[in-house]
């Protein structure tokens, strides 16, 4: 019996992420927002807007802040999959704020950290329990060139014009990309009073659920949120102050 249990959610997972995208060459077009608020001491959050120019096809796929292509056909029990996804985070030090503390002064002289766009490889696996993704990549933006990996569960729930997807995962950073986002360099230390601080190699945990739904045939919502936990010795950065933090993004488009 359990084999056979096993057996049925594997078929049933196949068949959604396949039926999911079973017109293919479906286009969409809309808007979408993300939120996220600032890790960075006295900071605010991070709010982007774009346009949001959507594709899915049996191979490749664009959904807004992300896009990807698939080297076997969409719903294939194991993939290949290069994809590219916008990395919003950023540290302007102009941001923080404009008071008499010392704290909020010397985060002013820090040195601006940029958004980039992260390029990977993943390979994706169907499994009786869900999908499993392991994604390796770096920075194509040439913002900071560090490199990440990431793996990643996702368990697919659908009905009929909607679906709702949790996840969790760890993900995994380098040197340079940690201190891009983290670090203090030694010059900033002398001229800012801010401790010097060298990141090691270090990552996240995260919690995540995305959903859509479609309010008639044409028109579709999205949205996500996820919670990050940061880890090791990047909770020793003079920078930050809080590790965790939760994320989100919206969006609303018309279905050609």
């Amino acid at each position: 019996m359990s084999k056979l249990i096993s057996r049925s959610v594997f078929c049933l997972l196949v068949l959604f992420n396949s039926s999911a995208n079973a017109k293919i060459s479906q286009w969409s077009l809309g808007a979408a927002a993300a939120y996220s608020p600032s890790f960075y001491k006295e900071t605010p959050s991070n709010t982007t807007i774009i346009p949001m120019i959507g594709y899915e096809g049996e191979h490749l796929f664009l959904r807004g802040f992300s896009g990807g292509y698939r080297l076997k056909p969409v719903g294939s029990p194991q993939n290949i999959i290069f994809r590219f996804v916008y990395d919003p985070r950023t540290f302007k030090p102009n941001d923080s704020n404009d008071s008499n503390d010392s704290n909020d002064a010397a985060m002013q002289k820090l040195d601006e950290r940029k958004s980039t766009v992260l390029g990977g490889v993943s390979y994706q696996l169907i499994t009786h329990v869900g999908i499993i993704e392991f994604t390796g990549g770096t920075d194509v933006g040439r913002t900071h060139n560090g490199l990440y990996a990431e793996a990643a569960w996702r368990l697919p729930i659908r009905g009929r014009g909607w679906a709702i997807t949790p996840s969790l995962g760890y993900s995994y950073n380098s040197e340079k990309l940690n201190n891009h986002l983290y670090g203090v360099s030694n010059e900033e230390a002398l001229r800012t009073g801010v401790d010097q601080f060298n990141a090691d190699w270090d990552g996240q945990f995260f919690i995540g659920l995305s959903t859509y739904f479609h309010i008639t045939p044409n028109v579709r919502v999205t949205g996500g949120l996820r919670y990050v936990n940061l880890e090791g010795n990047l909770e020793n950065s003079p920078m930050i102050e809080h590790t965790t933090s939760s994320t989100g993004n919206v969006g609303i488009a018309y279905v050609f």
